[in-house]
């Protein structure tokens, strides 16, 4: 089961133990206060015999499943550009500073397009920002224009 009880153990192999504590805990096979005795008592063993004492009456568990957490495909990039595309069409009609707002989801969403692959979520949000942005971008300047050319019409 363990190698011999008289070779030292790393501390990943203290590690596992104590994941092996938490799984036990978590299932209810041991107590909080048993739980940090056991923990203490892994993290100060020096052999495997020390080591196996602390799990020894533990069921063999396989290695607990990880569920990576899923973020956006291209990571944040999608999600932001679309949130400075939706910002920079919004502003583009009331403040003069959508334009950064529009460049910057522009920006984004082409940095995004390159983490997301093909059919993924994030291309979807990376390529809906760039367009707001684009459109943010020429409603700006379009919102510019008229002012511009309304003040010359007033002279």
């Amino acid at each position: 089961m363990y190698p011999s009880p008289h070779v030292r153990v790393s501390d990943a192999d203290r590690e596992a133990v104590v994941a092996r504590l938490n799984h036990a805990t978590a299932e209810g096979r041991l107590t909080i206060d048993e739980f940090g005795e056991r923990t203490r008592a892994a993290y100060e063993a020096r052999t495997w015999g020390e080591l196996s004492r602390v799990v020894h009456d533990l069921p063999r568990v396989a290695a607990p499943m990880v569920i990576p957490r899923r973020e956006a495909a291209g990571g944040p990039l999608p999600t932001v550009s679309l949130i400075l595309g939706i910002t920079s069409l919004a502003a583009s009609f009331c403040v003069p500073l959508g334009a950064p707002a529009a460049i910057a989801a522009i920006v984004t969403g082409i940095l995004g397009l390159r983490g997301a692959g093909r059919g993924m979520p994030g291309r979807t949000m990376a390529v809906t920002g760039l367009v707001l942005g684009v459109l943010g971008l020429v409603a700006q300047v379009a919102f510019l224009l008229f002012v511009a050319a309304s003040d010359s019409y007033a002279d």
